[in-house]
């Protein structure tokens, strides 16, 4: 991945970009894998589990609102 970023950053950029960032997407957060994964590497690399699926709207809802306070204020 670190090649990719430095070739978009590179060839693809252009003045005003932001730098690239590299996303690893993983059903499960293993630290062993992520450490040797992305050891001595600069750029900017976001390690995070994802969701096979969606919330339904309900839990999308709470958890909005569990994140930005109570708006209705």
């Amino acid at each position: 991945m670190n090649m990719y970023l430095n070739y978009f950053k590179t060839e693809e950029n252009v003045e005003g970009d932001y730098e690239p960032i590299g996303i690893i997407p993983s059903a499960e957060k293993h630290e062993i894998k992520m450490e040797y994964a992305l050891g001595g590497i600069s750029n900017q690399l976001f390690v995070s589990r994802y969701q096979l699926y969606l919330p339904d709207k309900k839990e999308l809802e709470d958890e909005l609102g569990r994140l930005l306070g109570d708006v209705s204020d």
